[in-house]
This record gives C-alpha cells, structure tokens and sequence, in this order.
C-alpha cells in the first residue's frame, strides 16, 4: 500500500515538473518575433540600420543586430556633418510585421555624437502586438559641445527594451445600473407622493413662531395704544 501511494506522488511531481518546464518555456518564447528599425539624418531617406529580435515581451527579452553592411566609418561622417548643420536623427518602426505605418522618433544629431553612438530603444506594444511607440535616448544624453574621439566610433553600442500594455480593470456598470433600480423600487415601495400644502407639512414649525411673535407684541409697550 506504501509503494502504491509512494508511487502516485512520485507521478504527481513528474506531471508537475513538466507543466512547469512547459510554462516557462512558453513564456520564455512567447511573442517571439523581428521587427526592423530603419533610420535618417536630417531630411534623408530611411535606411536599414537593424533589426530588434523579441524572444518576449512580458519577460522583456529583445536584442539589437545591426544590418551586416553597417560601417561605423560611413555613419560618422554622416553624424558629423549632422551635429555641424544642426540636423535631427531620426527613427522608425512599422507598427505591423511588413507594414507600411509607422511610429517614429528623434533625437538631435549632437546627442548621438557626444555619447559615442551608445543608445537605448525602448519599443512599446499593445495587448494585440501591435506597435504602439519608440523612444530613442543616448547615454549620456543632452549636448554639451563635447570633442569625441574618432576611436570611440568602431561599433554602435544600442540596447532595447520592449514593453507591452496592460488592460485597466473594466469598470461594473450592470452592477451600477442594477443597484440604481434597486433603490428606485425601494423609494416606490417605501410610501406615496405627500401631495398636502406647505401648511399641511410644516404646520409644527410655522404655529410655534407665530405665536412667539404674538407674545413678543403684546409684552411691547410701544406696541400698545395709550394716552390721558
């Protein structure tokens, strides 16, 4: 009889374990998916500058891979005559896989330059997947008129954050609307319509004052009529 229940627990925690490696690996690869991130100094037209691989959102596991063809050497050259003409950086998503919308930032170019090309994304989704936002900050931000050597230029250093929205608690109406006609019915049960005069409803307040004031009068001499 022992080994029979020994036995039984011993499947019990089997099952367990298994639900519980099949759960973590479902959230470890939930919304597994690649979106592209494309960019322009100034007026330019977008161009791939790489791609955000999401393992998931809600455990926020995504990186940045940069397309193959990437140059830190063109893309300074670019980035300084930006910061010397005063042009903003730009970025943007597609707010589906393959779509033609888009979200989008910037940044101005001065900030990018001074921080050695050590940026942070932060991509935004709704319950669906959808893309709701992009931010783009540098670290260090802000622009100081720093000189940064050519040397700190030799990769572009981007990490990412995915955040995905959480639904509000739906507000109970019917439970609302429900206790209002409870009440409503309680009121009609409660008694009828007092249709009686002003007089009929207050008369034990207004009979009171009345006669204080008779008193008042008749306790005033002024009030009396006299003479010889």
């Amino acid at each position: 009889m022992k080994c029979t229940t020994v036995g039984l627990i011993l499947v019990i925690i089997a099952d367990l374990s298994q639900v519980v490696y099949v759960s973590m690996v479902d959230d470890e690869f939930e919304g597994s998916r690649t979106i592209t991130v494309e960019h322009s100094f100034g007026n330019e037209e977008y161009s791939k500058r790489g791609t955000v691989v999401i393992r998931s959102l809600k455990g926020n596991k995504a990186h940045f891979t940069p397309t193959p063809d990437f140059e830190p050497r063109d893309i300074l050259k670019s980035l300084k005559k930006s910061v010397k003409s005063d042009i903003i950086y730009r970025i943007r998503v597609p707010i589906k896989d393959g779509g033609k919308d888009f979200v989008s930032t910037f940044i101005p170019s001065c900030s990018l330059y001074e921080s050695g090309l050590n940026d942070q994304l932060t991509l935004n989704f709704d319950q669906s997947g959808e893309v709701l936002g992009v931010s783009l900050v540098t670290q260090p931000g802000g622009c100081i008129g720093l000189v940064v050597p050519d040397s700190n230029f030799t990769d572009w250093k981007t990490t990412v954050d995915v955040m995905q929205t959480v639904s509000g608690p739906i507000p109970d109406t019917q439970t609302y609307i429900d206790k209002m006609n409870r009440d409503k019915m309680e009121k009609e049960k409660g008694g009828q319509t007092d249709n009686r005069s002003f007089f009929g409803k207050y008369w034990m307040y207004i009979v009171p004052v009345v006669i204080l004031m008779m008193i008042a009068t008749s306790a005033d001499p002024n009030a009396q009529g006299g003479g010889r």
